[in-house]
């Protein structure tokens, strides 16, 4: 059984397409990345499988059962952290929690959000209408985990914390995952973030998605980025760079840089060697440019058409 499964998934707004032609699988049991910029479609995707929004044409499945009807039952096996979560402010973090668990049945002492909320440096104690962003979303975080569900959906889960509590976070997915066997459903706009836990990514943009990669396969493909300063830039050598080289050379004013794509590296350095470099840093492109460069290519073809 598939966790997520979205087979031609259409979402309209008006004439406008939120999410259009939308074919997508989520194995159990794995970290799966949903990335994108802003505005690409990540959480009208989300909303869709929350039942939040209905689709306006296509197949969606979510643990094996069929959107196409309410599913109130189902929601008690999926923990869901909303890109903008909303919260009774008059309540303390702790009278949120209680809430909350009493609605799954549960009580606080029966779960491990007081273990989450020690790792996540958050204090329950405080009235959440005092929260700062990131004290917000922590807490967001626990009420999503607080009965450890199924699948865990997280949308743009990171905005607001700081790099060590980010860091403790990234910790606590990777043991869910190995312990529960619980499916992670991650949407961001933070490309690196994919790369800390994610088993395989999804890249959307304008609400079509453009390919589905395994993060394995990503870095053995990954090309190498080469950046480079030559000694007298501006002179001849700077075209007898550009000449031997089978790639697509940029250059800011005082750098050069490019991917050695199928070249093999010995071949490329073989062929710097003849020129006076400066300064020079060989290094794998971060999933983050390889999606950018997508990008800029897509946009190209477009706009030439």
């Amino acid at each position: 059984m598939l966790a997520v499964e979205a087979v031609g998934v259409h979402k309209k707004f008006g004439s406008t397409y939120g999410v259009k032609d939308l074919n997508m699988s989520v194995e159990q049991g794995e970290v799966f990345g949903f990335i994108g910029p802003n505005g690409a479609g990540k959480s009208t995707t989300i909303r869709m499988i929350m039942q939040l929004l209905s689709p306006s044409s296509g197949e969606l499945h979510v643990l094996g059962t069929s959107m196409r009807q309410e599913q109130p039952e189902l929601r008690r096996r999926i923990g869901y952290l909303p890109s903008e979560i909303i919260l009774y402010p008059n309540m303390t973090g702790r009278e949120m929690l209680e809430f909350t668990a009493r609605a799954h049945g549960l009580k606080v002492k029966q779960t491990e959000a007081l273990q989450y909320a020690e790792r996540l440096q958050w204090d329950p104690g405080i009235k959440i209408k005092a929260y700062s962003l990131g004290n917000r979303k922590k807490l967001g975080i626990i009420l999503a985990l607080l009965h450890q569900p199924e699948l865990l959906i997280l949308d743009e889960p990171t905005s607001g914390l700081d790099p060590l509590v980010q860091h403790e976070f990234f910790q606590m997915l990777g043991e869910f995952n190995r312990k529960w066997g619980m499916t992670i459903f991650f949407s961001t706009h933070v490309l690196s973030e994919v790369e800390k836990v994610c088993q395989r990514v999804a890249f959307i943009r304008d609400g079509e998605l453009l390919r589905i990669s395994r993060m394995e396969d990503l870095s053995a493909g990954r090309s190498h980025r080469i950046m480079l300063r030559l000694e007298m830039p501006g002179d001849q050598r700077e075209n007898d760079l550009l000449n031997f080289i089978d790639a697509k050379v940029q250059f800011d004013g005082t750098y050069h840089w490019f991917d050695t794509g199928g070249n093999p590296l010995s071949n490329t350095l073989a062929a710097l060697s003849r020129l006076p470099i400066a300064d020079l840093t060989i290094r794998r492109p971060t999933i983050e440019e390889m999606f950018m460069d997508d990008y800029r290519v897509q946009h190209a073809e477009e706009e030439r058409v």
